[in-house]
Order: structure tokens, then sequence, then C-alpha cells
């Protein structure tokens, strides 16, 4: 009678065993499956972001240095790699923003947002947003408004001043 006994409490531990492999697989294989996810979608921005690069072609400094300087006599070249410029800079936020999201970054994504202060510093580059912004989400225009509303909308220009001048410009 023991040995049936023991034999009932053996099967029931195994079968008990087996139920709680059969949990951790199943948080293995879903754990899998978000980071196999994860990874597309940030292929899918890192793709994104190499097509803006394509796009802008050999020399995107000079169309970036007219945007800077003679914003009013932009060619439709110019316009269309600065165009790729610009977006570049959001497809970049709005990465580091979805990995965040899946808990791949942390909270310093939205320091990377000031940044957008540099590749919209320009005229040209306001005008862009203001045409864009519709494009993107509430929170996402609204972080990039509040960074872009400290200074002036002129910082490219000061900046390459400040580097091609004897005396430092005033700020």
């Amino acid at each position: 009678m023991d040995g049936n006994k023991i034999n009932r409490w053996l099967t029931l531990a195994a079968n008990v065993g087996v139920l709680a492999g059969l949990v951790l697989v199943s948080l293995q294989i879903r754990q899998n499956t978000a980071i196999t996810r994860a990874q597309i979608e940030n292929d899918y921005f890192l793709a994104d972001m190499q097509l803006e690069l394509t796009m802008m072609g050999e020399d995107p400094a000079a169309s970036w240095v007219a945007a800077v300087y003679a914003p009013d006599e932009l060619t439709a070249r110019d316009a269309a790699v600065v165009d790729r410029y610009f977006n570049y800079g959001l497809v970049q936020v709005q990465r580091l923003q979805r990995m965040n999201e899946l808990g791949l970054a942390d909270d310093e994504w939205v320091d990377r947002i000031d940044y957008l202060r540099w590749h919209l510093g320009n005229e040209v580059g306001r005008r862009w947003w203001e045409y864009s912004k519709d494009s993107y989400s509430a929170e996402l225009v609204a972080t990039v408004e509040a960074s872009l509303s400290i200074g002036e909308f002129r910082g490219n220009q000061r900046m390459l001043d400040a580097l091609l001048a004897r005396e430092t410009p005033e700020r």
C-alpha cells in the first residue's frame, strides 16, 4: 500500500514538474517573440535611416549650407536633400522612442530631441517642421515644439559663423 501511495505522489510531482516546465517554455517563447518583434522594428528604422542617407546623395553638406545661408535660393535638389536630412533626425528619435517603449532603451532618448534644434535650426528647417509636423504623433510634436522653442531658430548659422570668424560672435 505504501508503494502505491508513493507512486501517486511521485506521479503528481512529475505532472506538476511537467506543467511548470511548460509554463517556463511558454514564457521563454513569449520573451523570444518580443525580442524578435523589437529586432524587426529596429531593423525597419535602421533601413529607413539608411534610405534617408542614400537619398541625401554624395554631398548633402552643400545643400545643408545653402539651407543655412541662402534659404530663399534653394534648388529643387537642395530641397530634396534637406528634406531627407530633416526626416533622418526625426526617424532617429522615433526609433529611440519605440525602443524605449519596448523596454530596450532608457529614458535618455528624450535628450535626443534637443539635437533636433541642430537639424531644424535654420529657416528651411522651420518651414519643413511646420509643414511636416502633422505627420507625427501629438506627443512627439509637443515634445519637439517645446525643444525648438528654446532659443532662436538660427543656431546653425551662428555655430558655423563662429567656426569661420576670427573673433567669437555674440551669442
